[in-house]
């Protein structure tokens, strides 16, 4: 069984404690002199005392963790220094040198009193008797007991030094009767510590009264040596409470101190990180605003970029740009409120207060700009319109480059004196880096412009054919600089065939563009001479070799034949068009596929297909399947599910597949070319289509158009959704766009579309109206009645269309 341990955990309970010197505490100085006493007053005798005091000594002391135990000597003399020593020492020890006497004590011969004399306990009593003593030397009175440390080694002394590695020795005693001292030496291999010198007193007055109850010492004495005992205690007791009650203190000055440092480092770490947030986001929005072409999304990024590195309840940027009149209109951009709380109040641009910054007069910061004697000079409202976000703080900073005021950025909180020095020189930053991006934009956006531009012109308007409904889409990539070479066209040939071509010139801007419009031309021209798709390839690539040597050209050309029945097509290095049958079954027509056009002279071969009622056929650029993180495979695989589910009117097909597969993120420029033989000649598409403009008329007209266009179609039922869904887009129109628009119903076999055109780029979202808000709902009602709905960007504005099946 195992021993059960001690509560100070330094022996098991039931064994010989054992002490180390070396960590000597008061407990142990307590325990230790009880049991000292236990095992020493039993003994009949003085010498039998002195003996049992040396065994247990010897037994229960230990120099060090894992180390031996001391050497003890306790040894009884008479008063006078020079009379002889009895030398008890542990029964476990090397016996003495000296005979015994008569009572069994080893007493010192005369010729070893010599080298006695300069024993630690010799060293004892002569400082007992006053002989010996040096400034450093600890003086020892007859009253009680004294605790020495002394050096053993022969002619070691204080004055002269301590030779390296001789031992210690740990000495104590006292008187025991008038005549008769005891004197007790522990030799250490090392020096011990002071508190272990200072326990050993009551230590020593405990040995003392143990002693002198084993010599029958009388009752009197034997009282005084308790009281001295007590008093050794109670004194080491009360040090050891002084010394702990100063460290308490210390260490509760320690710890005041610990925390104020550690508060004072966690609000330094606190402001590092924030300082290290905001580099890191000054950094982010760097150079988020130096790769941002998309001037709305930068100039957003800006707003709440700056909105939060100034602590603002809510943030603006107004662009200075002025109408007819000399007042700014439409085009701000707020950040931490929605923007439906700006919308019916007048613009800011002539108040006398926003006034400076779009001057560029420098930055406007106000603690309380109610205060400001510009504040509250403009009729009709003197101050905050009626539901203005209340505002006291305020800072304002002009957005300049070159020396134009592009806009500025306007903040506002509630409370005053929100906006520091700190906060005006971040947001001067930010607006700094938005200038220069703005102008990159700017630059960016003309470029494009100029390109797509150019591209518009030369891509044509496809005619309407006979036997056949087709549409087109072209879209610049959403991430590049200017419009590419992409082109479709749609050519009438005299004996009644239909030439489909899709090509792709690599590369970007005007240039590509410029490209593209002679080769386009030139295959208008081919195609009119009757050759075969092959023969139009051909020619093509000599073309390329000679306008513009070492470009990449990929082209598809196809031949539709007068019965719309028979197609002839062959490939350039282009992805191959895709067939979809009446049955929904789609073939990718890849059987011939040649090299790109500028290569050299080269045949192309031809694949031939059989258009059926019902067959629709896709061709295409990369753009539509390639994208970041997508492979062509993967993309024709998606475009080849899409053909084979469901379809519908050629238009909503388009936009439809646009978003599934591009989304907006397509890295490329797309082109496409959607051509559908309807099943039955006389379901072709037939078109309404009606101007309006932008005034809230427009939508009873609109929605009597849809009402009557479906009674005259013979689609009575679809009369009320087709109403709705035109009073939703229309109401739209009018109420955001604000510019004239055209409404156009549309029917394809079991199709019929509606289509709003207008001149905004702000388009349609869904989004869920808070209680009490009746807006942003009218959209969810054209969601639920569409069989499908969406967007499309168009030149000069965006059409919004809503399909729903007759059926």
């Amino acid at each position: 069984m195992a021993a059960r341990h001690s509560a100070h955990g330094r022996h098991p309970v039931g064994d010989p404690a054992s002490y180390d010197l070396s960590a000597f505490d008061l407990a142990d100085m307590a325990e230790c002199g009880a049991r000292l006493r236990e095992a020493v007053r039993p003994a009949p005798t003085l010498d039998a005392g002195a003996q049992a005091l040396a065994d247990f000594l010897h037994g229960r002391l230990r120099t060090g963790p894992g180390t031996g135990r001391p050497d003890v000597s306790v040894c009884l003399a008479p008063r006078g220094v020079l009379g002889p020593l009895r030398e008890f020492r542990p029964d476990a020890a090397e016996p003495p040198a000296d005979p015994p006497d008569a009572r069994g004590a080893a007493v010192s011969s005369p010729s070893s009193r010599a080298a006695a004399g300069a024993s630690p306990a010799r060293r004892f009593l002569e400082r007992a008797d006053g002989r010996t003593g040096t400034a450093d030397d600890t003086p020892v009175h007859e009253a009680g007991a004294a605790v020495l440390q002394l050096d053993r080694a022969d002619g070691d002394s204080p004055q002269h030094g301590r030779r390296p590695g001789s031992p210690w020795a740990l000495v104590f005693g006292g008187p025991l009767t008038a005549g008769e001292w005891f004197v007790v030496t522990l030799t250490c291999p090392g020096e011990l510590p002071g508190t272990t010198v200072e326990l050993f007193r009551p230590l020593a007055a405990g040995a003392r009264l143990a002693l002198l109850s084993a010599g029958g010492a009388p009752p009197a004495l034997r009282a005084e040596a308790a009281d001295t005992l007590a008093d050794s205690l109670d004194g080491a007791v009360a040090e050891r409470a002084a010394r702990l009650q100063d460290a308490v203190t210390e260490l509760r000055t320690t710890e005041a101190r610990l925390r104020r440092s550690q508060q004072d480092l966690q609000q330094r770490e606190s402001e590092l990180r924030e300082e290290a947030a905001i580099v890191e986001l000054l950094q982010e929005i760097g150079s988020t605003l130096a790769a941002e072409l998309d001037l709305d999304a930068l100039v957003q990024r800006a707003v709440d970029t700056a909105t939060r590195l100034a602590g603002a309840a809510f943030g603006a940027f107004f662009y200075n740009v002025l109408g007819e009149t000399g007042e700014s209109y439409l085009l701000y951009v707020i950040s931490g409120v929605d923007r439906s709380a700006f919308e019916k109040f007048p613009m800011p641009r002539n108040t006398q207060v926003f006034e400076p910054t779009f001057r560029g007069l420098g930055v406007v910061r106000s603690d309380d700009i109610t205060a400001d004697p510009r504040y509250g000079h403009n009729a009709p409202h003197h101050g905050m319109p009626e539901g203005h976000l209340p505002v006291r703080s305020y800072l304002a900073v002009p957005v300049v480059s070159r020396g134009t005021v592009l806009g500025g950025f306007f903040f506002g909180h509630a409370e005053p004196g929100m906006f520091t020095p700190r906060h005006e020189r971040l947001v001067t930053g930010v607006a700094s880096q938005t200038a220069v991006a703005l102008q990159n934009a700017q630059s960016y956006r003309q470029e494009r412009e100029a390109a797509m531009e150019l591209q518009q012109h030369l891509l044509p308007r496809l005619p309407r054919v006979e036997g056949v409904a087709t549409t087109s889409r072209y879209l610049p990539a959403a991430r590049s600089r200017g419009a590419g070479g992409d082109w479709v066209d749609l050519i009438p040939l005299r004996d009644g065939e239909v030439a489909l071509v899709v090509g792709d010139v690599m590369g970007k801007g005007v240039k590509a563009a410029a490209v593209m419009g002679q080769i386009r031309t030139a295959c208008r021209a081919y195609a009119h001479l009757a050759l075969s798709p092959g023969e139009v390839l051909e020619q093509l690539s000599d073309l390329v070799d000679d306008i513009a040597p070492g470009s990449i050209v990929t082209c598809v050309y196809a031949l539709l034949d007068r019965d719309r029945t028979h197609l002839r097509a062959a490939v350039a290095g282009h992805l191959p068009p895709a067939l979809r049958d009446p049955h929904g079954g789609v073939r990718f027509l890849d059987e011939q596929v040649g090299p790109p056009l500028g290569v050299g002279r080269r045949q192309y071969a031809q694949t031939e297909a059989r258009l059926d009622s019902g067959a629709r056929l896709l061709l295409y650029t990369d753009g539509l399947v390639e994208r970041r993180g997508r492979s062509i495979d993967e993309g024709l695989r998606q475009l080849g599910e899409l053909l084979a589910g469901p379809v519908g009117e050629i238009e909503a097909d388009c936009d439809s597949w646009l978003e599934a597969l591009a989304d907006g993120q397509h890295d490329d420029d797309i082109a496409l070319l959607y051509l559908y033989r309807p099943e039955d000649p006389a379901h072709q598409v037939v078109s309404v289509v009606r101007d309006y403009p932008p005034v809230s008329g427009a939508v009873p007209e609109a929605r009597d158009l849809a009402s009557q266009t479906m009674r005259a179609w013979g689609l009575p039922h679809l009369a009320d959704d087709l109403m709705l869904i035109a009073d939703e887009l229309v109401a739209n129109a009018v109420r955001h766009a604000r510019t004239s628009m055209r409404v156009e119903l549309r029917r394809s076999g079991e199709r019929v579309v509606l289509e709003v055109t207008d001149s905004s780029t702000e388009e349609p979202r869904l989004i869920v109206s808070g209680p009490g808000e009746f807006g942003h709902r009218g959209i969810f009602l054209v969601d639920a009645l569409a069989t499908r709905w969406g967007t499309r960007s168009v030149d000069g504005g965006k059409v919004v269309w809503a399909e729903v099946a007759t059926a």
